[in-house]
């Protein structure tokens, strides 16, 4: 029975989260269609993870998608709501927070921003980034949500007019507001901040509705009793393919790293070649295709990415008429047919891919809308098994604004036979 949905904006979000609890032997699916249907859900499965990909969508649209599911699972009896956030509090954190808070049952929801494990932590209800102010830090300038402010009742403020009330980490949980809604902020300094609060919060009131990243669902499995499975494991394959489909400057940094110090071959795809859908039908597309396969055979360690390279991208959308908002999805698409075809070939290859829209993009054009979590190879980088049409692929998926320089040089060692 499901005792936990874990509402997620997009699809690494609900991969790295989700994967706290499969980590640790816990039945746990993630879907990424938002219309449940109670024959897809498995009977054992405790933890169930929705991706909404809400984050791109207008206020009213993302709020109307996480009510539908909060309310489903106020109907099915679910005792924990958990609305994942993203670390850097992109997307629309004040409209989900008020759709969870209207749809839920108790007055209260508990929302713990931080991620200190990688350096994003919340002091007085101000967000920092590796030391930086949220709205100074990359993802102040991110290409498709930027975030101007750091101040959590200020970001929530935007989309929602319900209280919002912040807690140093000394601080005790307050009094309830009597016949008001509220979101409580929790500071977290250290992962330990976690793990009090928590604490606090099973001693003097049910945990109900939560909301936060991986960092608190990592806390929160050993603080609710589940009905542990067995533990799994990755597999080793003979090489590990990258679709970067990330713009995040992070994500660059590490692919010139993987390129020039951990012996990736890196190939950049052209602007037609992650703009133009039918390019990949073209002979000349075929043939880049063939290539593409022949590096994924001769060499351990590939990478395909899409950052730009001068004006050419702008170039070409002003001739053929792509508006920005399209460029995401379409270089999702790009990355999905390559995938397909290297995995058509049945090569024994892991496919790493960066940004939610990127793995998301994959799984529209195979037809696939759910996926089982495996384990945590790195912290918030999450291996997963999608199966299909008799298929069944192992895929690593990670946030375009996670990981270490070197993350991709890690993975590699520890995945390839």
């Amino acid at each position: 029975m499901v005792k936990l949905l874990m509402i997620a904006d997009d699809f690494t979000g609900a991969l790295d989260t989700g994967v706290q609890f499969a980590k640790r032997g816990i039945s746990t699916q993630i879907f990424t269609k938002q219309k449940l249907c109670e024959k897809d859900i498995k009977e054992d499965t405790e933890v169930l993870v929705v991706d909404t990909e809400s984050r791109p969508m207008t206020r009213d649209d993302a709020y109307r998608a996480v009510y539908d599911l909060a309310c489903w699972a106020v109907r099915h009896g679910v005792e924990i709501i958990f609305k994942k956030t993203d670390s850097a509090l992109r997307g629309n954190i004040g409209a989900e927070l008020q759709a969870v808070l209207d749809a839920g049952k108790s007055h209260r929801l508990f929302f713990f921003p931080g991620y200190p494990q990688i350096g994003r932590i919340t002091r007085n209800g101000i967000h920092y980034i590796s030391g930086e102010l949220l709205e100074n830090s990359v993802f102040g300038q991110d290409p498709f949500e930027p975030v101007t402010k750091s101040y959590l009742p200020d970001i929530i403020g935007e989309q929602s007019d319900t209280s919002v009330t912040c807690i140093t980490c000394e601080e005790p949980i307050p009094p309830c507001k009597e016949g008001e809604k509220e979101i409580v902020v929790c500071d977290l300094i250290v992962t330990e901040d976690i793990d009090r609060r928590l604490d606090e919060l099973l001693q003097r009131e049910k945990v109900g509705l939560l909301a936060g990243c991986a960092a608190l669902a990592d806390r929160l499995v050993e603080k609710i009793p589940f009905h542990c499975q067995k533990k799994k494991n990755y597999d080793k394959t003979k090489s590990l393919y990258v679709a970067c489909g990330s713009l995040n400057r992070i994500t660059q940094k590490q692919v010139i790293y993987a390129e020039k110090k951990a012996g990736f071959v890196r190939r950049h795809l052209s602007a037609r070649q992650k703009l133009d859908p039918a390019y990949y039908e073209t002979s000349e597309g075929r043939e880049f295709l063939e290539e593409v396969l022949e590096l994924c055979r001769e060499k351990k360690k590939v990478i395909l990415d899409t950052f730009d390279e001068g004006n050419e991208k702008e170039i070409y959308m002003k001739a053929h008429g792509i508006s920005p908002e399209d460029v995401r999805f379409l270089i999702a698409k790009a990355h999905g047919k390559i995938v397909q075809e290297i995995v058509n070939r049945k090569m024994d290859v892991t496919v790493l891919m960066t940004g939610g829209d990127t793995l998301m993009g994959y799984m529209k054009i195979i037809g696939c809308s759910q996926l089982e979590p495996v384990c945590e190879i790195e912290p918030g980088v999450a291996v997963s098994i999608l199966e299909w049409n008799g298929c069944r692929q192992q895929v690593i998926s990670k946030s375009g604004g996670f990981g270490t320089e070197d993350i991709m040089e890690k993975i590699a060692e520890k995945i390839i036979r």
